[in-house]
């Protein structure tokens, strides 16, 4: 219901601008690859537009203490069909070069 609250108040309001992440989202590295790190578990954000459920998928893997998210593309929720879903898994990784050696993975 709320998901569905949020889609008509950006119709009704006629463009929705995407959110602006904060700044321990912004700090995600999101990455194309699993890294090597422990694994938190999968997040799911919302929106009325791929860039704001992008944002809520990163402000959601902050809450967890993310460092790195692998997100899917966004696509329609099967649900209601009219709000843009972004998943994806998240990871507390250490540093950058143990996520992902130089030199490759051994």
């Amino acid at each position: 219901m709320l998901r569905l609250a949020a889609v008509l108040f950006c119709g009704v309001a006629a463009a929705c601008k995407p959110a602006t992440p904060t700044e321990s989202a912004r700090d995600i590295v999101v990455v194309n690859a699993e890294p090597r790190c422990k694994k938190l578990g999968v997040v799911e954000g919302v929106g009325g537009n791929a860039d704001s459920a992008r944002v809520d998928a990163l402000e959601r893997a902050a809450e967890r203490g993310a460092t790195h998210a692998r997100l899917e593309p966004a696509h329609p929720d099967l649900e209601d069909g009219m709000t843009i879903v972004v998943t994806g898994t998240v990871f507390a990784c250490p540093s950058s070069d143990e996520a992902f050696p130089p030199d490759g993975y051994r």
